[in-house]
């Protein structure tokens, strides 16, 4: 059965700021998210995704049709300099381009950037799991150096257990591929890396497409996300020691998924990680103080 869209105005405001000041226990930049729709129409979900517990959103998912007010508030965004992130992020309530079919909207926030971010720090950044046809709209499009455009990739076999409603993990990399050699700005994420399966092969092939930083994660869950799933996909994880922490595997585990695919990718450019403590962040020399992950300017 096909996944239900809501089409509606938002009532409440389309941009809010994501700050990781104290007490929060990840080294994470604070940036601005860009609530454009709510979900993902990619069908299944993936297993372990978030937006289960954001949103409980297996009963339908909502794309917000008001584009003179979500651009409206763009534009205000745009003109502030008073701002401590200049990263407006899509990708953050949902995959930025999974709603493009049934309500477009990539082509607006493009050129709204491109008209009205010319010459200034404030940038969009898509985060998406879609391939060529997902992100068909760019093809169609002149890049524009204010929006970035970033592919979460896993291991093929992981992707094809977990991820199964997704793109190919190869059309992923295509796309990247294509859409770099367009002229858009490429990030990528590896992300979430799950014990048990290789990831020499997909570091080697970011690593060719030379991104302007890659970001690397591990699986997770928060206490909600935990209540929610029960299908076996967290069971190696170990139980979060205090309230609203994240299940992870032991840190020495992750550690090893991390090494694996920075030992590939060498200095081909920054490489960060994604909701990790300090204690990954110095156990892998990474300057914790740029923090150079994928939701930083």
């Amino acid at each position: 059965m096909a996944v239900q869209v809501t089409l509606r105005d938002r009532k409440s405001r389309f941009i809010r700021k994501l700050s990781s000041t104290p007490p929060t226990t990840t080294v994470c930049p604070n940036f601005y998210l860009l609530a454009h729709a709510a979900g993902c129409l990619f069908e299944p979900q993936c297993s372990y995704c978030y937006l289960k517990s954001t949103f409980g959103y297996l009963d339908g998912q909502e794309a917000f049709t008001n584009y003179d007010e979500m651009q409206r508030e763009i534009r205000n965004w745009i003109a502030r300099d008073d701002l401590d992130s200049y990263m407006l992020n899509a990708g953050t309530m949902s995959d930025s381009f999974s709603f493009e079919a049934v309500r477009p909207v990539v082509g607006l926030l493009v050129e709204t950037f491109r008209e009205a971010a010319q010459g200034r720090p404030h940038t969009l950044l898509f985060v998406t799991k879609g391939g060529h046809e997902a992100c068909r709209a760019l093809y169609e499009l002149a890049p524009c150096p204010n929006v970035i455009v970033s592919f979460s990739v896993n291991n093929e076999l992981a992707a094809q257990r977990l991820e199964s409603g997704a793109a190919t993990v190869a059309d992923r990399l295509q796309t990247a591929r294509e859409l770099k050699e367009l002229g858009w700005r490429l990030r990528m994420r590896i992300d979430p890396m799950i014990k048990g399966y290789d990831y020499t092969e997909v570091a080697a092939q970011v690593r060719d497409l030379a991104p302007e930083r890659v970001t690397l994660g591990s699986l997770r869950a928060d206490p909600d996300l935990l209540r929610y799933v029960r299908d076996g996909t967290f069971e190696d994880l170990s139980a979060p020691r205090e309230v609203k922490r994240m299940a992870r595997y032991p840190l020495e585990e992750r550690l090893a998924l991390y090494r694996q695919a920075m030992a590939v990718l060498g200095d081909v450019c920054p490489v960060a990680l994604c909701e990790e403590g300090e204690d990954a962040w110095d156990a892998l020399g990474l300057d914790k103080v740029a923090k150079l992950c994928n939701c930083c300017l």
